[in-house]
């Protein structure tokens, strides 16, 4: 069993399969297209128990760490990042935010955008540590249709703002 672990490792690492590599579907259970950036593309992901928890994957090759971007690609993502950071808090006002880059069970660079908020289920603790997250139907708080638009709706407009 190890075996096939590690050989599905290697292969994940290599990009075999991955669901992550561009062109990827837009809108799926998982997470929804909010905008297309210069080297990435940011999504709101399906779990909304953090309002606005968003994925920020990198869409110019596969790539599973930092390290292997060259420094434009890597220039590019970091601005990704900060801009996609900057309409998220314009458009929700979260009292913190959390961003974290893992790549343990998905090798593929993307970055979890997750904001915080004073009454949210995990409040001043790590969101990973010590509760059932993984487990797409443990914990999962799942919005109508309506409220992801304008969840979206807000970043959009706030994304526009910030890179004009």
């Amino acid at each position: 069993m190890l075996d096939k672990i590690n050989l599905d490792w290697q292969e994940s690492l290599k990009g075999v399969n991955c669901y992550f590599c561009a062109p990827r579907e837009p809108n799926n259970e998982y997470r929804r297209e909010i905008a297309r950036l210069s080297v990435s593309t940011l999504y709101l992901f399906g779990d909304q128990r953090f309002r606005g928890y968003s994925l920020l994957i990198f869409d110019v090759h596969h790539a599973t760490v930092l390290e292997e971007l060259n420094h434009e690609e890597y220039l590019a993502y970091s601005d990704n990042l900060r801009l996609s950071a900057k309409a998220i808090r314009a458009a929700l006002k979260p009292d913190h935010m959390n961003f974290e880059l893992l790549g343990n069970t998905t090798p593929h660079l993307h970055w979890h955008i997750v904001p915080r908020y004073q009454n949210d289920p995990r409040w001043g603790q790590p969101i990973w540590e010590g509760w059932q997250r993984n487990e797409f139907n443990v914990n999962r708080h799942v919005l109508s249709a309506d409220a992801y638009t304008e969840i979206i709706s807000k970043i959009q407009t706030c994304l526009q703002s910030v890179t004009q």
